[in-house]
């Protein structure tokens, strides 16, 4: 039997745009599927569209499915009480997405489609690498799905090391079909409290059938709504409402930059310029591009298990490299609001370091002291003891909820979330007396942006661009991750000293001394900013109301812009 490694690694490397095959696809779920659903559950247009109540009281639909070369497929389902008239299509030709529905009177008009040239059918089954991060898998044993041999898997929701799993799901448990060859999930079910909540799976799949050879198959009907092509929607996703919002934040946060003084790497008259280290392994240059052995997989799946963990961290970011790789069509987007952003960050810049104690035990426990932060708008202690959270500046202390640690030091700590790049390498070294691997980190094409600390810019944007890891053989962590603007080392992260002793809850907590001004978080992003700038008093205090009343709603659909783009909630 397929030991959970092997599991994990064909998870990973599950790739359905390069299979041909034809299916027929089942959904059954407690309640009729909203039209707008999450990255994660929408499967295009087969769960977007009304489903048939059975007796049960359960929704019930049903499609065909067909998956030719080259990302082409298309999924037809039929419309409840449309009768003959009433099947409804969507899929891609290979250029562009299409989705085409029957005229209803009266009714809405076709759903838009949002599609890059690769974006799955069926993100659910075929892109199954979703369960590698915030789940805890347990293999199950051989069975039989859809005629073929494939490897039943239970996946139970896990807060990683540093809260990166989300905590509110509609289930708490996933029982899924691998295909003990293709990678892809053969069947889902989706369970809360032991009661069926979601079913989605292929049945009467065949390989390789006559059909899916033929472009023709593909092509849309006449009349569907097109989607763009990959650059068409990179430049379409600058724009509209969510855009707007997400640019007006920007020009806001950039006018509180402009007032507050010495930030970090604008170098004050008495401030010696940082330098970007230079590699004492050189980078992994690009190869065949094959991913890594099933062992280095497990390593970083298991890299978000609950552990304790301490080690020191130091970052290095070169912001002119970084702003200068942005290409100038994103930056002059919107009506000027990132670019005043990018203006206050970058003006006067030097290299900015950061030097900090991280000590990790699992879950929303955790505790992050810079030692070296000697401006008032750096917090200089993160914690949280699973209950409260401190974030302490020298003049007072923000107080609020549990939360996860979301500075990009934590993600050298848990380096799950790797899995959802695509890697390459993997081979054996010591690096700095500790037995390590060395990775090559590339973005996934349509896959949202970067997590953790590689290449991006403000808007969360990422930035096509080399990285390279050095994992821990021992913990999993990163003891080393730099990525690159073009030729130039942008950022630079390590983690060193690194101890696994279980660590004294007491350290999670902070102990406020008498007569230290304690604020309460508000949860408003304007808000709890200008409350720990210091300087933004008289007109920048006004602006910064300003910014914060005009933007009560903006702020809502600039998060909602942004977690599109992140491709979860």
């Amino acid at each position: 039997m397929a030991g959970l490694p092997e599991v994990i690694g064909l998870l990973y490397r599950a790739d359905w745009t390069r299979l041909s095959l034809s299916a027929e696809l089942r959904s059954e779920a407690d309640r009729e599927p909203l039209p707008r659903l999450s990255r994660e559950e929408r499967s295009r247009c087969f769960r977007a569209w009304p489903m048939q109540k059975q007796d049960n009281g359960r929704y019930a639909g049903c499609g065909a499915l067909l998956i030719g070369p080259g990302g082409r497929w298309r999924l037809e389902c039929p419309v409840p009480g449309r009768g003959a008239e009433g099947e409804a299509a969507e899929g891609n030709d290979g250029e562009h997405g299409w989705s085409w529905r029957p005229p209803e009177r009266g009714g809405p008009p076709p759903l838009p489609v949002k599609v890059n040239g690769a974006y799955p059918p069926v993100p659910e089954l075929l892109c199954p690498s979703c369960l590698l991060g915030g789940y805890t898998l347990e293999v199950l044993g051989p069975v039989t799905a859809a005629g073929r041999d494939a490897i039943a898997v239970a996946a139970t929701p896990r807060r990683d090391v540093l809260g990166s799993g989300s905590a509110k799901r509609p289930y708490d448990r996933i029982e899924v079909a691998v295909d003990a060859e293709l990678g892809i999930l053969l069947r889902r079910a989706e369970t809360a409290r032991g009661e069926l909540v979601t079913l989605t799976e292929l049945t009467d799949l065949t390989m390789n059938p006559p059909e899916a050879a033929d472009p023709a198959r593909f092509a849309p009907p006449p009349g569907s709504h097109r989607g763009e092509t990959q650059g068409e929607n990179r430049g379409a996703m600058f724009s509209g409402p969510g855009w707007a919002a997400a640019d007006l934040a920007a020009g806001g946060l950039g006018a509180l930059i402009r007032h507050v003084p010495h930030l970090p790497g604008h170098g004050a008259p008495d401030e010696q310029p940082e330098a970007m280290p230079s590699p004492d392994l050189a980078p992994l240059e690009p190869a065949d591009g094959s991913p890594p052995p099933d062992e280095v997989l497990d390593l970083l799946y298991r890299s978000g298990e609950p552990r304790d963990l301490g080690a020191t961290a130091r970052q290095w970011h070169d912001m002119v490299a970084m702003a200068a790789w942005i290409p100038e069509g994103i930056r002059a987007a919107g009506r000027g609001g990132l670019a005043s952003l990018l203006d206050a960050m970058t003006r006067g810049y030097n290299v900015a370091r950061t030097d900090a104690r991280l000590r990790v035990s699992g879950p929303d426990r955790y505790r992050l002291d810079f030692s070296s932060r000697p401006r008032r708008i750096d917090s200089t202690t993160i914690a949280c003891d699973g209950e409260r959270r401190w974030r302490v500046y020298q003049d007072r202390t923000m107080v609020g909820p549990a939360a996860p640690l979301r500075d990009h030091i934590a993600f050298l700590a848990d380096s799950c979330w790797l899995l959802r790049r695509r890697l390459s390498g993997g081979a054996e070294l010591t690096y700095r007396g500790r037995p390590a691997r060395q990775l090559r980190v590339t973005p996934v094409p349509g896959g949202g942006v970067a997590l953790g600390p590689l290449m991006t810019f403000p808007t969360g944007a990422i930035v096509d661009a080399p990285t390279d890891a050095i994992v821990d053989a021992e913990t999993g962590c990163l003891l080393r991750l730099i990525s690159y603007a073009g030729d130039t080392l942008a950022i630079w992260s390590e983690l060193d000293d690194i101890s696994t002793e279980p660590a004294d809850p007491d350290e999670f907590r902070v102990h406020v001394p008498p007569g230290t001004r304690t604020v309460e978080e508000t949860g408003n992003l304007f808000a709890d900013a200008a409350a720990v700038m210091p300087g933004v008093k008289g007109t920048a205090a006004r602006a910064a109301a300003e910014a914060v009343n005009r933007t009560a709603g903006a702020v809502s659909a600039a998060r909602s812009f942004l977690d599109d783009l992140r491709g979860h909630r």
